[in-house]
């Protein structure tokens, strides 16, 4: 027999060990007095004590008893021949102790885990054996309860080092797995259902990796006060009238119901109060306040903890083997009924780091804080068919808090090389600004529904979540952006990994695959049995021609013919507009069950800085208030989903930019924050007349302002309002992907009825944003332009860049996973095996290490110890990007076998030829009406002014992968404000005649539709440009200068750039010999230039197909000198349809090749308007007058042959470029 069997085989048994220098015990009893001593409580053959605890003082007990008739009970004595039995009173009532208990500790310790819960059994098993339980047969009293009736008084202890170890481990010899809980300098005063401590509490967590020795919280000068309500039928302090009665003497009243001497004592529940409040010690440093410091590892170790210390014991001789079928004793932690809490924190800081190295994490600063909460539990019973213990929900009753002061920064390590990571765990830490807030509070209160309507009603506006958010001052830069994502990514490749290797992975597939999509479990109450017949057979086509629905509204368009004159307008405003608008139309339907959340905040700015260009942009709004709704379920695709709105209005919103980008480019340092008075509106600005607004731009409050913190000319950065005090609305609803429990709503909606026509299609239930400005008044220069469009495609549309690699790595998995199911499988557990493997071996590693270092802060001078240290942190290293490169690829290989079984449902379900196409994502920005001003560098002088209105651009994302995009513009009017130009009107509609070839009303609409991105560059699989008649007057001057506005970084190129091909597709002849020589004999090319070819190539998109259909114009034209042969002036002309094909460009390459097209065709008609050259068709065609003539060329022009010979040339000559 071995070791270990030896030790199950013994009986666990306690020794209780009392040291003591001085013990006196006078003649009085029950009166123990040692002076000094220590007394030590250990289980047999543990390696730790259970308890460890000086004592320095005495301790005085008093006896009290009473006799009662009920409380004795007659006891039989054999004494034996030649005696008679005698018969012997004895009392039932329980020994009392009146206390008052103080003493000083040195050290007191105390272990408690799940594993020692079957010792701690066994010993109250042997107890029972020598201390006989009480002969009343009324159910046993609890062990608080018993607490209760038996000490009194009061214990008062002054303890140097008080520790609580709680084990999290289910080994009782592990004790390297435990969180200590430290208290120093504490006083404890335990009255009557009251603890009070005060010192200093430190939490560690004990494990045997590179965490140990974590100091996890630490609290400073904390006094704790935990009050305790007894909730009983009677007085619950009341332990006087508390009688216990023999068997022979029970009350006549007790025969119809359960004997209970301790009815009006026993807690039914309790009921508990804790205050938590830390207060600044006088006389020191001002860095002594509560810390909280978290990793990755140790959250989840935390997760382990809590999910030992929940879990229900073993029982331990119980049974009817064992003659032991009494029931389990109710948990304390069950017992709760409320609990009240209220914490106050002077100041308090939280880090987070992603790993022990230190490489990226975050940190909060917080001021005050003041928290009051309520919390209810509730035992809910399961009633599954199987013997379950009631489950415990806590519940929120309200909750109100209270922070000031408080800042978030972003923490990185500044060498971003990986290599280098494995070698220094210590690297400079960067810091970067990320959030602060001068005051947040939070209220939540809990709405009980009630059977009454008008409360039901009030109910829903009543939002469970009350947000205010005062002075939000944000920061969202490139540095902030990669922190952020690496933190969201680490924590969802960690969730995820352990889902993966969870054995559900395979099962939950494996169970959907034997299900059939179109049926659903439960039936919802209220629907037709046939109701999903219905949605099957509402497919076929015949069905939808018998019906006959598309020929009764052909008759119903003919009988009101005579009587509705209804004419359909394009004109997309106000009350239309918003019809169109998915997510508004989705967030203000009528079937909201109740308000979620409320969220206010007051004076908020935001500092957005891109990746390209310098400088920064703020957005300030002056209220802003965020709701979201809980809807009733909704169908999708025939399955019941939820449904969750958010709208947000944005009121007095405004845009302020740098004007000129400093030397000192950091957004850590010299932030220029806005002041309240420039966020708010003021009540002065109120102008009744427009001609008492100033004509200068940066005058006022108006847009074009600069704001500066010095009066008159400096040098020091300035802000400018770009965009004026304007309203913001936006709309989101979003639906689950979760299939609803019937069963669990209160009231299920109808199935929809399938469409039986073209025009009854029904749009389902999509995920929909719409963003919507009313007025806007904006004013920007090249910088500010240049910083926006920075912000919008390197911040707000962000991809990261493993993306791709991502992307790459799963259409490779895909291609390799065509087999069937079964095959599948086998792959997919070999990787779950290797990585648990793996994940093993980190854990030995990690156990190295520490034994390393333990050894190692023994001798740190011993190099061989070093050396292994350092090769052992290089392992880890090592291991932990296998271990992420193994688990990515598990994760691959699990989503294409769900994608597989996705397929094989659906290829059941319908055929490929009836798969519908729909709409799975749709985001919509629209504004009213814009005003744009286009400034000079110095941000006072205009070039041009542009107004717009009934702006609509939307974006639909369909289940092919596919997107489609759409822009449409109401009314558009660009004006000239340079000085000295003859043309002011540069863009304009014309006045639409009677028989001009138009199909749109809109002055501009530009539709797109791309596929997915092939080998990482866009795919536009059709690109249609359509407008209206247009007026234009431009100079060589203007055209130069707005070229310089929206392509600054093309100036330092060459000005000719479209000229760079020639008519006859061969390069300029301007080039020289020696330059053709000198460039050829390049070789090698420069990093830089292969850079800037890399960063072309990530911007180049493939043109499928590009139709842009001919648009009548009235130009106006004046060149550089004064008398020009190109000079135009109110000359009609008609650019045809351009149309190219499988075009690789960019935006700049597509703009400047309609613009060559477009400059040849028109070039052509102004030449022959120019030299009035006419045909020579006969004396009606000489007689006909110039306007018919411009009306014919206006509806023919596209016929012209050599017009349309330049156009293919140019399409064919736009990319030779030279070699």
């Amino acid at each position: 027999m071995d070791h270990h069997q030896q030790k199950r085989n013994k009986t666990h048994n306690f020794r209780f060990v009392h040291h003591s220098k001085n013990t006196h015990f006078p003649v009085r009893p029950f009166l123990l007095n040692p002076q000094t001593g220590y007394e030590v409580f250990v289980p047999e053959d543990y390696v730790q004590s259970y308890c460890h605890y000086p004592i320095f003082n005495s301790i005085c007990y008093h006896y009290h008893s009473s006799q009662f008739f009920q409380a004795v009970r007659s006891v039989v004595v054999n004494l034996g021949e030649p005696f008679e039995p005698f018969t012997v009173e004895r009392g039932m009532l329980p020994l009392k102790f009146y206390h008052d208990f103080n003493c000083e500790i040195e050290s007191y310790s105390y272990a408690f885990g799940p594993c020692w819960e079957p010792v701690i059994a066994q010993c109250n098993l042997s107890f029972e054996k020598i201390l006989a339980p009480s002969r009343d047969p009324s159910p046993p009293l609890s062990f608080w309860d018993k607490m209760r009736l038996l000490l009194h008084g009061r214990l008062t202890m002054v303890v140097q080092q008080l520790t609580v170890l709680l084990h999290a481990s289910l080994d009782p010899y592990n004790t390297t797995e435990e969180m200590e809980l430290t208290w120093s300098q504490v006083v404890m005063d335990w009255t009557n259902a009251k603890f009070v401590y005060k010192g200093d509490l430190n939490i560690f967590v004990r494990t045997a990796s590179k965490y140990d020795d974590c100091q996890l919280l630490h609290l400073p000068n904390l006094k704790l006060v935990l009050g305790i309500q007894w909730v009983c039928l009677g007085d619950p302090n009341d332990h006087h009238n508390v009688i216990q009665c023999a068997p022979d003497k029970i009350p006549e009243y007790s025969s119809n119901q359960v004997h209970d001497s301790f009815r009006a004592f026993r807690s039914q529940n309790v009921n508990l109060s804790i205050v938590l409040e830390t207060k600044p010690v006088a006389n020191q440093s001002n860095f002594d306040y509560p810390m909280l410091l978290l990793y990755g590892s140790t959250l989840r170790w935390i997760e382990n903890l809590k999910l030992i210390l929940s879990g229900v014991t073993r029982p331990t001789k119980r049974g009817k083997i064992f003659n032991n079928v009494r029931p389990r004793k109710t948990q304390l932690s069950r017992h709760y009924k409320k609990v009240h809490l209220l914490m106050g924190l002077h100041k308090f800081q939280v880090c987070y780091w992603m790993s022990f190295a230190m490489q990226r994490g975050c940190e909060l600063i917080g001021g005050r804080l003041s928290s009051s909460s309520e919390h209810m539990l509730s035992l809910v019973p399961i009633d599954d068919g199987l013997t379950h213990r009631p489950k415990a929900e806590w519940s929120i009753v309200y909750m109100n808090s209270e922070l000031n002061d408080s800042e978030i920064w972003l923490k990185s390590a500044l060498q971003e090389d990986s290599e280098f990571e494995a070698m220094s765990l210590r690297q400079p830490v960067e810091k970067c600004y990320c959030l602060s807030v001068a005051k947040v509070s939070y209220g939540r209160e809990t709405v009980i529904p009630t059977r009454e309507h008008n409360t039901c009603d009030r109910n829903k506006d009543t939002p469970t979540h009350r947000l205010v958010v005062y002075d939000l001052r944000g920061a969202w830069t490139k540095s902030n952006r990669n922190v952020a994502f690496a933190l969201f990514d680490t924590f969802m490749k960690n969730k995820q990994m352990k889902k993966n290797l969870s054995t559900e992975a395979l099962k939950a597939f494996r169970k959907d695959s034997n299900t059939t999509p179109l049926k659903r479990r439960t039936d919802a109450p209220g629907t037709p049995p046939n109701s999903i017949q219905t949605l099957q057979d509402a497919h076929s086509p015949s069905t939808k021609l018998q019906s006959g629905h598309a020929a009764n509204m052909l008759q119903q368009l003919i009988a009101e013919a005579d009587n509705k004159a209804v004419v359909y307008s394009d004109d997309l405003s106000s009350v239309t507009r918003q019809q169109h608008l998915q997510g508004l139309q989705a967030c203000q339907e009528d079937d909201v069950q109740h308000k979620n959340w409320q969220i206010a905040l007051v004076n908020a700015q935001v500092l957005l800085k891109g990746c390209e260009t310098k400088g920064y942009v703020i957005l300030s709004a002056a209220k802003a208030e965020i709701i979201q709704r809980i809807h009733r379920p909704v169908w999708k695709d025939r399955t019941l989903v939820s449904k969750t709105t958010w709208t947000g209005t944005l009121e007095c919103m405004q845009y302020y930019a740098t004007v000129n980008a400093g030397e000192n480019d950091s957004v850590n340092e010299n932030i220029m924050w806005l002041t309240v008075d420039n966020i708010q509106e003021k009540e002065s600005t109120n102008i009744s007349e427009p001609s008492e607004v100033p004509n200068m731009v940066g005058s006022g409050v108006s847009v074009g302002a600069v704001v500066s913190d010095t009066v008159g000319p400096s040098t020091s950065r300035q802000l400018q309002r770009i965009v004026s005090r304007c309203k913001c609305e936006f709309f989101y609803a979003g639906y689950g992907d979760i299939s609803v429990d019937p069963e669990a709503v209160a009231e299920v909606p109808p199935p929809p009825q399938e469409e039986v026509g073209p025009w009854d299609r029904r749009q389902n239930a999509v995920n929909a944003f719409t963003l919507m400005h009313h007025d806007l008044d904006v004013c920007t220069n090249s910088l500010q332009y240049a910083m926006l469009l920075d912000i919008v495609n390197n911040l707000l549309l962000y991809v990261e860049p493993h993306r791709k690699e991502a992307l790459e790595k799963l259409a490779r998995m895909r291609f390799q996973q065509l087999y069937s199911l079964d095959d599948q499988r086998k792959p997919i557990q070999n990787q779950q095996t290797l990585v648990r493997s793996t994940f093993s071996k980190l854990r030995r590693l990690e156990k190295e290490t520490y034994l390393v270092s333990k050894a190692l802060a023994e001798n740190p001078n011993d190099m061989e110890l070093v050396q292994e240290m350092n090769r052992l942190e290089k392992q880890v290293f090592e291991c932990k990007n296998q271990l992420n490169a193994q688990s990515e690829e598990l994760d691959m290989m699990l989503s294409c076998y769900k994608e597989t079984q996705l397929l094989t449902n659906s290829r059941l379900a319908t055929t490929r030829s009836d798969k519908p196409l729909t709409i799975v994502r749709a985001n919509e920005i629209c504004f009213k009406h814009a005003q744009w001003r286009l400034t000079e560098a110095d941000g006072q002088i205009g070039i041009a002014d542009l107004v717009l209105s009934n702006f609509l651009y939307t974006k639909n994302s369909k289940n092919d992968d596919s997107v489609e995009h759409l822009l449409e513009l109401g009314y558009l009017r660009m004006t000239n404000l340079l000085p000295n130009e003859i043309y002011k009107e540069v863009l304009c509609p014309s006045e639409i005649q009677h028989g001009m070839p138009i199909e749109y009303k809109k002055v501009l609409r530009i539709f797109c539709r791309e596929k997915p991105p092939v080998g990482g560059i866009s795919v536009k699989e059709h690109f249609e440009i359509n407008l209206v008649p247009l007026t234009i007057g431009m100079t060589k001057k203007f055209y130069s200068t707005m070229m310089k506005f929206c392509f600054p970084e093309r100036e330092s190129e060459s000005a000719d750039y479209s000229d760079r091909v020639s008519d006859d597709g061969n390069e300029p002849k301007k080039k020289t010999k020696a330059q053709k020589r000198n460039r050829d004999s390049n070789f090698y090319v420069l990093i830089d230039d292969v850079e800037k070819m890399k960063e072309r190539a990530e911007k180049n998109k493939l043109f499928v197909y590009i139709k842009i259909p001919e648009v009548p114009v009235k130009v106006s034209y004046k060149g550089n000198k004064e008398k020009n042969l190109e000079d135009l002036r109110d000359v009609s002309l008609v650019i045809p349809t351009l149309e190219y094909h499988n075009m690789t460009w960019t935006w700049l390459d597509f703009l400047m090749a309609i613009r060559n097209d477009t400059k040849r065709v028109i070039f052509s008609q102004a030449i022959k308007q120019k030299l009035q050259i006419k045909r020579n068709t006969g004396s009606m065609d000489e007689s006909s007058s110039p306007q018919e003539e411009d009306k014919a060329r206006m509806l023919f022009g596209a016929r012209h042959a050599p017009e349309n010979k330049s156009i293919r040339k140019g399409v064919g000559g736009v990319f030779k470029f030279g070699k």
